[in-house]
């Protein structure tokens, strides 16, 4: 239950949100019957912008809980929201008994949780889910209202331009809840499925031109380079993909610059070149801070096992190899390429 200060307080910061929403965007909501359903329940969309967050709160009823990011310190005005609003922090890249515990109680005691199947807004494919959305409400029998939210991406630099953007919302019928097969082997494959499957019926829900937004994102492929001047020296013999996946997606290597504020510029600014102390300096504090504290399961969690490992070993090798190129008194840049598969290849 939420104590009166939080009530009050998410009544302001509601009030505030819907009137930046009437003024700055132009923004359509249908299907609001569907939203004041009786719990349990859970209230689900896709999530590709901490704008995200504030169009939900102002949907909701007042009563439901939400989750958020509990795994590194965010950016005001989203770490005082995080603070003040009552959520469930969740430590995403590790299991976190305690907040799941805090929902599953929610829910059992015939509550309303608010959350975000994907899991955080960096830039991926409808289909790139956790299944703790259909673990919950298929351990506490809650149903699920499916929510698509439509042109979010990227949405705040056009509000702060003072370009009115155009943001969909359609809600659509409550969904039954999740139901597996009694196999304990087939389980998590089935709530996996079931996972996919809440995405796909969001995906409905949205706009052609979101759509087409994460169906660019299910075809794009990278790859990388490494970029000497003058081009005496023979880059690393490492696959630099997946390190080029992490920089070019501006929500998924943001958090690394803006709320870790690490020392990425030669990362950043693609082509770029730099002494090779500072491109040094940057791939050493990525690999710090992928080993440990609040970004340590931050690949794994939004890349998997196999990604977050090619980005390690290319970030060793990079930091090996500008020894040599400042013997050398080479400059040297990343460059990341990103292309498009045809529709229909796979």
């Amino acid at each position: 239950m939420l104590d009166r200060r939080t009530r009050f307080l998410r009544r302001i910061f509601r009030i505030a949100a819907l009137t930046l929403l009437r003024l700055l965007t132009r923004t359509t909501i249908t299907g609001r019957e569907n939203l004041d359903i009786s719990g349990p329940l859970i209230y689900t969309a896709n999530h590709a912008s901490t704008f995200d967050g504030l169009l939900m709160l102002i949907l909701v009823p007042p009563d439901a809980i939400f989750t958020g990011p509990g795994d590194f310190r965010l950016l005001w005005p989203a770490n005082w929201a995080v603070k003040w609003m009552g959520l469930i922090l969740m430590k995403r890249g590790s299991v976190d008994r305690e907040g799941l515990k805090r929902m599953l109680d929610a829910l059992k005691a015939g509550g309303r949780l608010a959350m975000f199947p994907e899991g955080g807004t960096w830039e991926k494919p409808i289909d790139d889910v956790k299944s703790g959305t259909t673990y919950l409400s298929q351990t506490t029998g809650a149903r699920i209202v499916p929510m698509g939210f439509g042109g979010t991406y990227q949405v705040w630099v056009r509000v702060f331009r003072l370009q009115f953007p155009r943001v969909t919302v359609h809600i659509g019928e409550p969904l039954p809840p999740t139901q597996v097969s009694n196999d304990r082997k087939r389980r998590q494959d089935d709530l996996q499925a079931a996972a996919v499957d809440l995405m796909h019926r969001i995906y409905n829900l949205l706009p052609r031109d979101t759509q087409a937004h994460y169906d660019r994102l299910a075809r794009q492929q990278f790859s990388g380079e490494l970029r000497f001047r003058p081009n005496t020296l023979q880059p690393p013999d490492v696959s630099l993909s997946a390190l080029a996946e992490l920089v070019v997606k501006p929500n998924l290597f943001s958090p690394l610059r803006l709320n870790a504020r690490l020392p990425v510029g030669p990362f950043a600014r693609h082509g770029r070149y730099f002494p090779p102390r500072r491109m040094k300096t940057a791939a050493e504090a990525l690999q710090r801070a992928f080993a440990e504290g609040d970004f340590s399961g931050y690949l794994e969690y939004r890349l998997g096992e196999a990604k977050a490992a090619e980005i390690r070993a290319a970030l060793a090798a990079i930091s090996a190899a500008m020894d040599e190129a400042d013997a050398h008194g080479a400059r040297v840049a990343f460059v990341p390429t990103v292309t498009e598969r045809a529709e229909g290849d796979s």
